[in-house]
């Protein structure tokens, strides 16, 4: 009676625990659809403050998403194309391990019907008229079931190695047909993916001369700059909310965190972008499509477009920590998702309006921005 009711105490407290458990879960996930939600509204508020200058803005906005879009397609088909490749590689060597077992079983079996016609149709009557014995005749008729029985398993044998065989044929068959066809979408995407760049250039010389002037440059800068800040002070101020990675504290990864991405800084901490206008983290150079890793644990809070940043994702890692990774080809994580250190998160591209690929990487804490030297590890 004891025991019952312990077991009766620990399984309701197991369910105290997941419910309790679900219901944060789902605190949590409203907390990040509220978040999104005010990020849109900020960032719909900052585009109606740029009137008439948003227009090209939009334009190549449009034209970088599609042309992460495509991207993201070319990645799938190539994994796909991949794929297919390894398993017609398997299937080649179990066909050829095929062929060679029904060659050796048809030996088998020429060699048991080339027996079987020796002795002819009434061949268990002439292995009993051969016996000089009649003590002998019950085993003799034993060995001969024994016989038949054997010889019935390997053609039994010989006819699953030739239906596995055109399963294997079949399936090689629909692997190269669906290979075809990847191909061929390949192809159209990558033709769609020169068409779009070949926009994305006439829409930034457009840009170009729209903003004509250095103090215009500056200008345009500097409010992408104060966009930026202002999202990133909204999301300081919401991730004091949200559950924070409960292990490996952020501040006692100093100095030893993992690069975003392997290339050389471009651009350094504090280095002047322009008149007034210092760079708040590091500029990587690094070749489009590399991978941009996740420099410690966490989870993601922005992963979305920003004008003069491109495709741009953030990482909350607890204890008022924040890493940045902006100019991306592709963002692979969404909003909500817990990312591991080195985990990969993106691809390096030039969105944004970027001349050349570059990774542009920041590190906040309380909102304030941190020189990279100082947290990522030497090398």
């Amino acid at each position: 009676m004891r025991r019952t009711l312990l077991t009766l105490t620990l399984a309701l407290a197991c369910a105290q625990v997941l419910g309790d458990d679900k219901a944060r879960q789902q605190q949590e996930e409203a907390r990040l659809r509220a978040l999104e939600q005010d990020i849109k509204a900020l960032r719909d508020n900052l585009d109606r403050r740029g009137g008439e200058r948003n227009d090209l803005a939009a334009e190549l906005k449009q034209h970088e998403l599609a042309v992460s879009a495509i991207n993201q397609k070319i990645a799938a088909l190539d994994a796909s194309i991949a794929r297919l490749n390894d398993e017609l590689v398997a299937l080649d060597h179990r066909k050829a391990a095929l062929v060679e077992q029904r060659r050796a079983q048809q030996a088998l079996i020429a060699r048991e019907v080339e027996a079987a016609f020796r002795l002819g149709r009434a061949e268990p009557l002439k292995l009993l008229l051969n016996q000089e014995q009649p003590d002998h005749l019950t085993r003799t008729l034993r060995y001969y079931q024994y016989f038949v029985a054997a010889r019935s398993a390997k053609i039994d044998g010989y006819k699953a190695t030739l239906r596995e065989l055109a399963e294997v044929e079949s399936a090689i068959a629909t692997r190269q047909d669906a290979l075809a066809t990847d191909r061929g979408q390949l192809d159209i995407e990558k033709a769609d993916l020169a068409a779009r760049s070949e926009e994305r250039r006439r829409v930034l010389a457009a840009l170009d001369r729209e903003l004509g002037s250095e103090q215009a440059r500056l200008a345009e800068m500097d409010i992408q700059r104060k966009e930026l800040e202002a999202i990133l002070a909204r999301l300081q101020e919401a991730i004091q909310d949200l559950a924070a990675p409960s292990s490996d504290p952020f501040p006692q990864r100093r100095g030893k965190l993992p690069w975003p991405a392997a290339g050389k800084v471009l651009k350094g901490y504090g280095a002047l972008r322009a008149q007034n206008l210092p760079w708040k983290g590091w500029l990587i150079a690094a070749d489009e499509g590399a991978a941009v890793s996740a420099v410690h644990n966490g989870r993601v809070v922005f992963s979305d477009y920003l004008r003069g940043h491109g495709l741009v994702l953030i990482i909350d890692h607890g204890n008022n920590y924040l890493s940045l990774y902006a100019h991306n080809q592709v963002l692979l994580k969404e909003l909500g998702e817990w990312v591991a250190a080195g985990e990969k998160i993106a691809q390096v591209g030039k969105s944004g309006g970027l001349e050349d690929s570059a990774l542009y990487f920041e590190i906040r804490h309380n909102g304030q921005p941190q020189d990279p030297r100082n947290w990522l590890a030497r090398r």
